[in-house]
């Protein structure tokens, strides 16, 4: 975050980040509360990273929280992460609807990681064309997601998806599947018709 304001002014903020950080640091949880509890965004953030260390996830949520709804962007990364983590869904819906980039990338990758398709589905569908591309990425990455999801991106859109789930098809003997989707003009499906048939 770049500082503003007079010289003086930035070398009063370094010196609250630093005094937060070494708090943190030295495990003075009760004296950031105080600094938090008066204002200082630094002591805040540092507080609830230091609470998400310890799995003390709620809380975090918490306490980063009113930075969030600030506008601060780090904020709004770390308190979507935590709300994922927390399987806190519906916040998560409500703030990837306000328009919360970093909301909507963690509700995508949980519903894919839940094979929630239909929810996914719709969310995608509804998205402009930008937050679809971001959807679709962060369902096909989810670490868990599943050939459904994978089905999902790849009938919305998404290259790499297709190209996936068309391997996927051809190596498991899906054939079925496969010359549908060769028949309907796809040409990397009708490459790899080609060669599963080739060796079967």
């Amino acid at each position: 975050m770049a500082a503003s304001g007079s010289p003086a002014d930035q070398v009063s903020d370094a010196a609250r980040w630093w005094r937060a950080y070494a708090l943190a640091e030295n495990d003075q949880a009760d004296e950031l509360r105080e600094l938090a509890a008066g204002g200082d965004d630094h002591a805040r953030r540092q507080l609830a990273s230091w609470l998400s260390d310890r799995a003390r996830t709620e809380e975090a949520i918490e306490v980063i929280r009113s930075l969030a709804d600030a506008g601060d962007d780090v904020a709004e990364l770390w308190l979507a992460r935590w709300l994922a983590d927390g399987d806190h869904l519906d916040e998560l819906r409500q703030r990837a609807a306000a328009g919360g980039y970093h909301a909507l990338q963690e509700l995508a990758k949980r519903l894919a990681e839940r094979n929630m398709v239909g929810e996914l589905r719709d969310l995608a569908v509804a998205a402009d064309p930008g937050d679809r591309l971001l959807i679709l990425r962060a369902a096909r990455d989810a670490c868990s997601a599943g050939m459904d999801v994978t089905r999902v991106c790849s009938d919305l859109g998404d290259e790499a998806a297709r190209h996936g789930l068309i391997r996927w098809l051809a190596r498991n003997g899906h054939l079925d599947e496969l010359r549908q989707r060769a028949a309907s003009g796809d040409e990397y499906a009708q490459h790899w018709l080609g060669e599963a048939l080739s060796q079967s």
